[in-house]
């Protein structure tokens, strides 16, 4: 690869990856869909959709949850892609993807704390009542994002590229065909974070269920999944009182006799929430990106300078919530702050608290739900498709995910503004947050169950002859037990994980190691 195309190959994926944290949340960088779009670049999509989807089912449960940072699944797949196309090896690709998302934690924690100055110097500027240095500081973070990204990948691509195929080119059999089984145990990690997040020891059966269709059935991770959503509807029509949350929940708007505030106003904090987590950090996370979204209204809000820098100053808080659901909370202080400046008794103690409280159910909620659920769920079906070369597999994934993108942000703002805190009280008193958990988590089990048949790949080649007829030690455990090894080796994994938290990097090296003694003594 020459100088320029790796400069241009560099930007186009400093851009993709930014996008996880600097503008929009869009799901793009994932490797399901960033895997596809570098093979089509690079001219190899069926490479890209093979080690794109590969490499989603190995990090499929490795989620950012809270505040963690975990081995990046984005970096990974987009350069474990890179190296695969130009290498002429899938499995290789796959299996450099994990060291490759381990040290681009470092990297994310690198932009991180740059972060912090840029919150510390819009602390400055909010005293000073510069409201554009503040807009500036914020955007900025985008920018730190991508050179952050930007230099990583083109010493990735320039300096790794040829060494990593001659790596290739000088491997021995035995190993390559190692990577090869290793690449196939990787998903089984995803899976255990996956039963570890989902409360694996109070929903088993329904991953069994969610097995057992796949295994003996033969369905695949959709039908399963649509099953699943039927048992999940139909346990939620049996509880009672369904409906009458729900009249509760659409007629319980708040009432105000003035308003400030237009529609406008409220689009200008939608759009602007796409930005929330440019300026992330380890001191107040996306306080900055909350306080950016926040700055249009209170800005019409408060024409004294005065009141207008403590609403700024309140706002530029510790702040930590998923981005989708970070706009219920926004909607809901534009109402609080609309309502303070009519003269209402509401205080700055008020505003300040009511986002605290909302912030760790929201999360739950966006972490568990939007992250392990809906977006494994997608997932999982457009890998299987990505895996058999099917382009729509991507498609599958980012379509759904582009909608929720949209339609959680919209609705977060102008519902939380409409119904204000009540709308999180009656969800609360409704027990609406945990019935809708429970129906996903039901789902998602299913799921899981049915990914462990479909993407964990372990074969025994022991055979022998016995009076003439050859024996295959595969088959024989097939006629018993189909789906067995792998279901084993995902509940060990889910045992490890549960005893050790940081057993994932453990679980990472077994793989390997299990590959590559396994086709040495040619036992796997």
């Amino acid at each position: 690869m020459t100088l320029f195309s790796g400069i241009l190959l560099s930007i186009f994926v400093a851009i993709l990856i930014t996008e996880n944290y600097g503008y929009g949340y869009w799901m793009i960088s994932r490797p399901i869909f960033a895997g596809p779009l570098i093979g089509l670049i690079m001219g190899d999509l069926q490479t890209g959709l093979q080690v794109g989807a590969s490499v989603e089912l190995m990090f499929m449960g490795v989620l950012p949850i809270g505040g963690s940072v975990p081995p990046n699944a984005q970096i990974a797949g987009i350069i474990g892609t890179i190296y695969a196309i130009q290498a002429g090896s899938p499995a290789l690709g796959i299996s450099l993807a994990l060291p490759i998302g381990i040290l681009a934690q470092f990297l994310i924690m690198l932009a991180w704390n740059i972060n912090i100055f840029l919150v510390h110097k819009a602390d400055t500027a909010i005293k000073a009542g510069k409201t554009k240095t503040v807009e500036k500081l914020h955007l900025a973070g985008v920018g730190v994002f991508f050179i952050v990204f930007f230099v990583a990948s083109f010493m990735a691509i320039q300096f790794g590229s040829e060494f990593v195929k001659q790596i290739n080119d000088a491997l021995p059999v035995w190993v390559s065909g190692g990577l090869t089984i290793a690449s196939g145990l990787l998903p089984a990690i995803g899976m255990a974070m996956l039963l570890k997040m989902m409360d694996f020891k109070k929903f088993w059966p329904f991953f069994l269920i969610g097995f057992v269709l796949s295994v003996y059935l033969k369905l695949d991770v959709l039908a399963v999944s649509l099953l699943g959503a039927g048992v999940a509807a139909g346990a939620g029509a049996l509880r009672k009182g369904e409906n009458q949350t729900a009249q509760n929940l659409t007629t319980e708007a708040v009432t105000n006799d003035q308003q400030l505030l237009n529609k406008k106003d409220l689009w200008r904090v939608f759009t602007r929430s796409f930005f929330s987590m440019a300026t992330i950090n380890y001191e107040r996370y996306i306080s900055l990106g909350f306080n950016y979204a926040m700055i249009p209204v209170l800005q019409k809000l408060y024409q004294d300078e005065a009141e207008y820098q403590k609403a700024l100053q309140r706002h530029n808080e510790f702040f930590n919530c998923h981005p989708y659901t970070t706009n219920i909370v926004m909607g809901v202080s534009v109402a609080l702050e609309e309502q303070k400046a009519l003269g209402k008794p509401i205080t700055d103690e008020t505003i300040s608290s009511t986002k605290t409280a909302l912030m760790g159910p929201l999360s739950g909620i966006g972490d568990s739900v939007f992250k392990a659920t809906f977006m494994t769920i997608f997932a999982a079906v457009g890998a299987g498709l990505a895996l058999n070369g099917n382009i729509l597999g991507p498609i599958i994934f980012i379509v759904p995910n582009i909608f929720l993108n949209i339609a959680t942000r919209y609705l977060g703002v102008f519902w939380g503004y409409k119904f204000g805190v009540k709308l999180i009280a009656k969800m609360k008193n409704s027990d609406l947050i945990k019935n809708f958990v429970q129906g996903a988590t039901i789902v998602g089990m299913m799921v899981t169950g049915s990914m462990v048949v479909n993407f964990v790949k372990i074969e025994l080649t022991a055979k022998w002859d016995n009076a003439g007829k050859e024996i295959v030690l595969q088959d024989l455990i097939n006629q018993i037990f189909p789906g067995l090894l792998p279901l084993i080796i995902t509940l060990i994994f889910y045992w490890a994980l549960m005893k050790n938290k940081k057993a994932i990097y453990w679980l990472m090296l077994a793989c390997f190691v299990i590959g590559l003694v396994g086709k040495l003594t040619g036992i796997l």
